[in-house]
């Protein structure tokens, strides 16, 4: 994360994507915390999108941003506890990805071209329809938002 709030900083163009089905339990915290850091996030430098289930709906408009780094925030199963998250580069998450998504994040990266690009995964307790957040998801998405705020203040 120090680069991510490094880039910040210094200015670059940062782009956060939140990814999530909000229908479905902890699935939806990328979603909500993109909602979130939208309210509280006020960097003339830092673009976020809230893209549900459906990045690859925004192609067009990460090209028109074209920022230097990308971080991607959803729920990812990586066999950990609930609620543990963690932070890896995209070279790191194998085609077929560990997304709870439809969609390849390594091909979103062939899609967009040469950037930095991170995920930051959120382990999910439960992804059923209908289910609410889980206690220890919706506990890592107030230790996410604090640490932003924390960070870029």
């Amino acid at each position: 994360m120090d680069r991510i709030f490094k880039k910040i900083e210094d200015g670059e163009k940062v782009l956060i994507i939140g990814i999530g089905n909000r229908l479905k339990g902890d699935d939806g915290a990328g979603s909500i915390i993109a909602e979130k850091l939208k309210e509280i996030l006020k960097k003339e430098n830092v673009y976020i999108i809230d893209a549900e289930n459906k990045p690859e709906n925004y192609i067009g408009k990460i090209k028109k941003i074209s920022p230097s780094l990308i971080l991607i925030i959803d729920c990812a199963d990586f066999n950990s506890f609930p609620g543990d998250f963690r932070i890896l580069n995209i070279d790191e998450v194998k085609e077929g990805t560990i997304s709870t998504h439809n969609f390849s994040i390594p091909l979103l990266k062939k899609l967009i071209g040469e950037i930095e690009i991170y995920l930051l995964g959120i382990q999910p307790e439960k992804i059923s329809f209908g289910e609410n957040l889980s206690f220890s998801v919706l506990n890592s998405i107030k230790k996410i938002l604090n640490l932003f705020c924390k960070e870029t203040s």
